[in-house]
């Protein structure tokens, strides 16, 4: 079946009370978000606002009814104070930043979308197959956590030679360029490497859902460089996430962005190993229910805190969860009679 999919698509997987959502091209991870279902996102609502101020490059401040605060951009459409709008939410809300939006527009239809679709819509590129699995079938079987996992490695290598180095803080993101071991004979070669790794860094800060203020140490080239290089981010930044902000350069010669935060990072949903173990934990046993027809046939051993923390879960219900005291706290093995 794997080997039916196209090389580009788009997998929705539902199972274990989480959603996940995953663009795959030529078997990697391309982008990915994910929530818990007892709290569906608040990107991809259409809600009912009042506008409160108008401030520069077309946004907007507005009032949902709930009284939260957003930020609208409208680009260029006229808006008068306390005008009622409708806007698309393309971020969920921080402690440091309000919640983003954008203003629909009257021919959008993403209000006949469910969440999902409307997600798919907003974040990952359009007329891609999209296919549903709700027991992690297909997730299990391209073996999408260790691709995932591998997504997450600080080295990333440029084509055509040189790497980057990412390293996430609680203030901002850190990029270095390395030319690593790359022979540049001249400052038009370098700037031209510094045009690929840019192109490479905006891949990895949409694989990777990173948000907020990103510095890029890029290899130092002349003034004028300089410039040309700030003129080509803008332009090709902005191709590809038009709602951050690209702020040049540096007193530290650290080129200064912002991209709004939309999800969690990637990095957040495999916290720990405990974790990852946990998760693949409750997808096996989803995977295990639509791959057996008999009600009474399976049984989970676990150790007293899997237990624990499996019970709390919605499960298939011919699974048996046994707690075994005499096996380590977090040990779980399926058992077929």
């Amino acid at each position: 079946m794997i080997n039916e999919f196209e090389e580009h698509f788009i997998l929705v997987d539902k199972c274990a009370e989480e959603t996940r959502i995953v663009e795959i091209k030529c078997n990697k991870i391309v982008k990915i978000t994910c929530w818990q279902d007892e709290t569906p996102p608040l990107i991809g609502r259409i809600l009912d606002a009042k506008v409160l101020k108008k401030l520069n490059s077309g946004i907007v401040r507005a009032i949902l009814k709930n009284k939260k605060i957003v930020t609208v951009r409208v680009g260029k459409k006229f808006l008068k104070i306390n005008e009622k709008i409708k806007v698309i939410i393309t971020s969920e809300e921080t402690e440091d930043k309000p919640i983003q939006a954008k203003l629909r527009l009257e021919n959008c239809d993403l209000e006949k979308m469910n969440d999902v679709e409307r997600i798919i819509d907003l974040f990952f590129n359009k007329n891609i197959p999209v296919i549903e699995d709700n027991h992690a079938i297909c997730w299990n079987n391209m073996d999408l956590d260790s691709c995932f996992l591998n997504a997450l490695d600080p080295m990333i290598k440029i084509e055509g030679g040189g790497v980057l180095w990412i390293e996430k803080t609680k203030a901002a993101t850190l990029i270095d360029v390395d030319t690593k071991n790359l022979l540049i004979k001249n400052d038009d070669e370098m700037l031209k490497f510094c045009k690929n790794a840019f192109v490479k860094c905006m891949d990895e800060i949409k694989l990777r859902n990173i948000g907020g203020m990103i510095l890029i140490d890029f290899p130092r080239v002349s003034l004028k460089r300089k410039k040309n290089l700030h003129e080509f981010i803008f332009k090709e930044g902005t191709k590809k996430s038009p709602d951050s902000t690209f702020l040049g350069f540096s007193r530290l010669q650290l080129y200064e962005m912002h991209v709004p935060r939309n999800f969690k990072s990637l990095q957040s949903f495999y916290i720990n190993k405990i974790e990852f173990d946990f998760q693949n934990h409750v997808r096996s046993l989803w995977r295990k229910s639509i791959e057996k027809k008999s009600k009474s046939n399976i049984k989970f051993l676990c150790g007293k805190n899997l237990f624990n923390r499996l019970k709390r879960k919605k499960l298939p219900a011919f699974v048996n969860i046994v707690e075994r005291k005499d096996l380590p706290k977090d040990y779980g093995e399926l058992l077929e009679k």
